[in-house]
């Protein structure tokens, strides 16, 4: 339910001078972004300390987990009671879960470790804060399956067959990778798409085609516009690796030659690489009152 709005004797709306006129309007408002509060603090990877003025008991916070290689960092939001302390997290390259992001009571978690890319099978995706269920790991070549977190796209062991996409959920999955060896064409499968994009898989060993998948989508969860996933690379027996996925507060990085792309700042997920791993996106936490 919308938070309902005072009218003075003018009808016009009755606003707390606090908030001025920097609020959440009403076409900017959706079930995580609070109507009529002021964003008020943004916290990065590594702050870990807030200041609240006094008189203000309770706190309406955004949080969001740093990027795994291939799966988005989760997505939390609600009312807390103001806290002194915060964690945000940071983005990985290694297959381990991105850094939690927490502020009071809401917890984000972080990016899934395992996922098609990034490994050689797919991975579940997360259940959230909210206790919505993560989504299933895809089966050979198939995309992963949709929940909070999308899971992780099907692996393809077959010549010119595509990997699967990583799942779309609050958070994508990461897609599948394609890693057969010989002459063969491998072509991974892209990250889900979410308010928070998942990392593109690698395509590797082939002396033929390699393709990497695309990093999925995300959204800025302040101006609603899409962030949007990085593109794989494409090469006769080398590049291959994946884009990074699009943050909730930043576009994915394109991967270079063997290099996975980066994901966007607030979550995105990795792109997997051949030589190297993409850095997923740094987590962030929005404090509203």
């Amino acid at each position: 339910m919308a938070n309902p709005t005072r009218r003075g004797s003018s009808g016009e709306p009755v606003r707390n001078s606090m908030q001025g006129g920097n609020y959440t309007p009403w076409s900017n408002t959706h079930f995580v972004l609070p109507y009529g509060l002021r964003l008020q603090q943004t916290k990065n990877a590594g702050d870990t300390s807030v200041t609240i003025p006094a008189g203000i008991t309770f706190v309406y916070a955004i949080a969001v987990g740093g990027g795994g290689v291939g799966g988005a960092g989760g997505v939390a939001w609600g009312w807390t009671l103001a806290n002194s302390t915060c964690v945000v997290g940071a983005g990985v390259t290694t297959g381990v879960s991105g850094g939690y992001t927490r502020y009071g009571n809401v917890i984000a978690g972080g990016g899934a470790a395992g996922i098609g890319g990034g490994g050689t099978s797919a991975a579940a995706g997360a259940t959230n804060y909210w206790g919505i269920p993560g989504g299933a790991a895809g089966a050979t070549a198939s995309k992963g399956g949709s929940g909070s977190g999308g899971g992780g796209g099907g692996v393809s062991s077959t010549s010119g067959v595509t990997s699967g996409a990583g799942g779309d959920g609050i958070s994508g999955g990461g897609g599948g990778n394609h890693t057969i060896s010989g002459s063969t064409t491998n072509t991974a499968g892209a990250g889900g798409n979410g308010l928070v994009g998942g990392g593109g898989g690698g395509a590797a060993n082939s002396t033929a085609t390699r393709t990497g998948g695309n990093g999925g989508n995300g959204i800025n969860i302040l101006t609603g516009a899409v962030t949007t996933g990085g593109t794989g690379t494409t090469g006769t027996g080398t590049n291959g690796a994946g884009g990074g996925g699009g943050g909730i507060a930043g576009n994915g990085s394109n991967a270079v030659t063997t290099v996975g792309g980066a994901g966007g700042l607030g979550g995105g997920g990795a792109g997997a690489g051949i030589t190297a791993n993409g850095t997923g996106g740094a987590g962030i936490l929005y404090l509203f009152y």
